[in-house]
């Protein structure tokens, strides 16, 4: 089990050491000048939801709580059912072409929109594709008949991010708005008995570490471009 689990945490490990490391090295580069975009402490909290249910074969207390959870919902929501997540969970990342639509200033063009939304999706999906393989093989998660992380959440929490980096510089409150409809997402796969409490903060985790990634990678290549 020991294996498996340093196995599973090592796409987390990858996204964070690099997120960090770039950060320090002024990843991010405007016409203006080299800027930080991302911050050491942006990261700490999608790490540690990630972290979290990695570490549930190791730890009791995560996957009590994760029983705890599910049991209620079952006792206290038993006929709870509905399949809203499926369409809710593209809200946030098809705000953005809203704001496209509607003139609202944003950091990127509706092109760079599109590589942005379909790269995040492709590392997002990539990522949690080797993590529910590798979780496949540990007991720990195989309790519920659920999987290991929440794919539908870390969607939401994917294109929340996108939708909070485009914003946060021109509207800042309404950059967060993303971050609740996502959560939402990730509470309706819990009562809807599709995922555990961890399976969905993971999924959330995820979702962030993945577009922030995708950033970096879209912003060296631009402005190594711009350069030649």
């Amino acid at each position: 089990m020991k294996f498996y689990l340093s196995i599973l945490l090592l796409p987390l490990f990858c996204i964070f050491s690099r997120t960090l490391l770039f950060a320090q090295d002024t990843a991010y580069n405007t016409v203006a000048g080299r800027t930080k975009y991302i911050k050491p402490g942006a990261v700490i909290i999608p790490a540690t939801f990630v972290a979290y249910g990695c570490l549930k074969p190791a730890i009791k207390a995560i996957q009590n709580t994760d029983d705890k959870i599910w049991q209620q919902v079952h006792t206290n929501h038993a006929s709870f059912k509905t399949n809203a997540a499926d369409y809710i969970m593209w809200a946030p990342s098809a705000a953005i072409y809203l704001m496209d639509g509607l003139h609202v200033q944003t950091k990127h063009s509706f092109k760079e929109h599109l590589i942005l939304d379909v790269g995040s999706l492709i590392v997002t999906g990539g990522i949690g594709m080797v993590m529910r393989k590798i979780s496949g093989n540990i007991d720990e998660y195989k309790t519920y008949g659920t999987k290991f992380p929440s794919g539908h959440t870390a969607n939401a929490f994917r294109g929340a991010e996108i939708f909070h980096q485009e914003l946060k510089d021109s509207h800042e409150l309404l950059s967060y708005s993303g971050y609740v409809v996502a959560a939402g997402v990730g509470a309706l796969r819990i009562y809807n008995k599709n995922h555990l409490f961890t399976e969905v903060l993971a999924g959330a985790g995820l979702g962030i570490l993945s577009t922030k990634l995708t950033y970096w990678v879209f912003n060296k290549v631009k402005y190594k471009s711009k350069r030649r």
